[in-house]
C-alpha cells in the first residue's frame, strides 16, 4: 500500500477514535462527572492517570498533521487554484473545523479538565468545610467551560466530517 492510502487509513482512523471519545465525554462522561459532584473530580483525576489526557491529544495531533499532509497532497502542494476549487475549499473547511478542534482541546479542553482534576484530586479527601467548598466551586467553573468547549468541539468535528466526506463530489 502506498504511503498516501496508509496516511489516508490512519487519518481517518485516529478521526474515527476522536470523535468517539469526543461524543462519549461530550455527551456521557461529563454530565455524568458533573452529577456526581465531588465523586465525579475523583474519577476524572483516576482517568489522567491512566493517560487519557495524552492519548486523546496524541491522536488529535497525529490527526491533524495527517489531515494536512492529505491536503497538501490532494492540492499538489497547495496550489491555490486546486485549493480555490470547490473540493479544495471544501476540504480546506473541513480542515480548518479539524485544526480549531485541535488548539481548543490542547488549549481550553484539556487545560480546564487538568485543573479540575488536580482540584479534585486535592478536595477529595479535605474535611467539608470553607476550604472545601471554594475548591469544588473553583472545579465546577473549570467543569462548566470543559463541557461548553466539548460541544463546540463536537460541532466542529461534524463539521468535518461532513466536509471530508462530501469533498470528492463537488
Amino acid at each position: 500500500m502506498s504511503a498516501f492510502l496508509t496516511l489516508r487509513v490512519l487519518h481517518i482512523l485516529l478521526a474515527a477514535i476522536l470523535v468517539g471519545a469526543t461524543t462519549a465525554i461530550t455527551l456521557f462522561i461529563v454530565p455524568a462527572i458533573q452529577d456526581a459532584r465531588g465523586a465525579g473530580g475523583q474519577v476524572m483525576a483516576a482517568v489522567g492517570r491512566r493517560g487519557y489526557s495524552a492519548f486523546i491529544s496524541s491522536v488529535s495531533g497525529l490527526t491533524a498533521l495527517t489531515g494536512i499532509y492529505l491536503y497538501w497532497h490532494f492540492t499538489s502542494g497547495f496550489d491555490p487554484v486546486i485549493s480555490g476549487s470547490m473540493a479544495g475549499r471544501v476540504f480546506g473547511t473541513g480542515g480548518l473545523a479539524g485544526i480549531l478542534v485541535t488548539i481548543i482541546g490542547g488549549a481550553v479542553v484539556g487545560r480546564n479538565a487538568k485543573k479540575v482534576a488536580a482540584i479534585m484530586e486535592k478536595a477529595g479527601p479535605m474535611a467539608d468545610g470553607a476550604e472545601k467548598s471554594a475548591l469544588l466551586s473553583q472545579a465546577a467553573k473549570c467543569q462548566q467551560t470543559v463541557a461548553t468547549y466539548e460541544k463546540v468541539s463536537l460541532a466542529l468535528m461534524v463539521i468535518a466530517l461532513v466536509c471530508m466526506s462530501v469533498g470528492h463530489y463537488l
